[in-house]
């Protein structure tokens, strides 16, 4: 490991022991040596080390566990931000952030903070490029990390930006097939941090079906989204589940259509989202009309 912040980390630990530099230094080495550890202008030899670690009361590893410790920190801002970015839709911001980063010691050392990145590329590629050869070669790449990589629950997210690729772009069949793939996926890992995956999996499953009018299994993947959803007592996508099992039912003239497109104008409104709720009113009140024109023409 690299001790880039030796230097930091040594001040702050003679700090909190209440030492000065000259009091650390006695039968250590020179003063001036500790200044210059402290500036980051040399690294300590390993008997430094282990004088230095004894004098303040703490082992050598002390300092590699701090340095890890501060990189570890700044990784989870870095991915923090990006999901900020990535839930406000600013992707222009994530792959400004993304390339700062693509290229740094720390990304190339940390394979994890690399997958994300590849991943977030490939992502940006899609919504500023429209490039989705491009997107697509960022994805799999990505993916291919997944052996050197322990979070298998990333494995999952990347294949479904992969199959929200593929479903933008109308390749449905292949779409579904990746949706269901990381759905298996879901299934295996021992335990799932993030359930929110789960359901974004399965409303783009039932999206990719539905325009394959595999009605029943677009049905099904909405209604397992909504019962997760309530388990969890979470919106998170309530509103565009109860609007996908809306549509559903429409296509096959089901009336009870009307009872989905209510609950989900109704989650929306919940949430504040007042866009959403007044697309899927006028998408509910064109039904309406619709059924009621069927109606009063079948009166004739």
């Amino acid at each position: 490991m690299k001790l880039e912040n030796f230097n930091k980390v040594l001040k702050q630990a003679r700090l909190d022991a209440n030492m000065t530099q000259k009091e650390l230094a006695e039968g250590v080495c020179t003063q001036a040596q500790i200044s210059k550890l402290e500036r980051g202008d040399e690294f300590p030899s390993s008997i430094t080390l282990y004088l230095i670690s004894k004098k303040l009361g703490v082992d050598a590893e002390y300092f590699f566990r701090q340095i890890e410790s501060d990189r570890v920190e700044y990784i989870d801002d870095v991915k923090n931000i990006v999901r900020k970015y990535k839930r406000d839709k600013n992707y222009q911001k994530i792959n400004n952030l993304v390339r700062s980063q693509l290229n740094t010691p720390l990304a190339k050392e940390n394979k994890d903070f690399y997958q994300f990145l590849l991943w977030h590329l490939g992502i940006c590629a899609f919504y500023l490029e429209d490039d989705k050869h491009k997107a697509l070669k960022f994805l799999t790449r990505s993916l291919s990390m997944r052996d050197r990589v322990l979070d298998k629950e990333r494995e999952v997210a990347i294949l479904n930006s992969i199959a929200i690729i593929l479903n933008e772009k109308e390749n449905y069949q292949f779409s579904l097939k990746v949706f269901d793939r990381a759905l298996e996926k879901v299934k295996k890992l021992p335990i799932i941090k993030d359930f929110t995956i789960e359901i974004r999996l399965l409303f783009g499953a039932s999206k990719s079906a539905l325009n394959l009018w595999k009605i029943n299994q677009a049905l099904d993947y909405s209604q397992k989204g909504i019962n997760i959803c309530k388990q969890y007592e979470t919106f998170y996508l309530l509103g565009e589940l109860y609007y996908q099992k809306a549509r559903c039912l429409k296509r096959i003239n089901d009336e009870e259509s009307a009872v989905f497109f209510r609950k989900s104008i109704q989650t929306f409104l919940l949430e504040d989202k007042k866009e959403y709720a007044e697309v899927v009113e006028k998408a509910y009140v064109k039904y309406i009309n619709k059924l009621k024109k069927g109606r009063k023409e079948g009166l004739k």
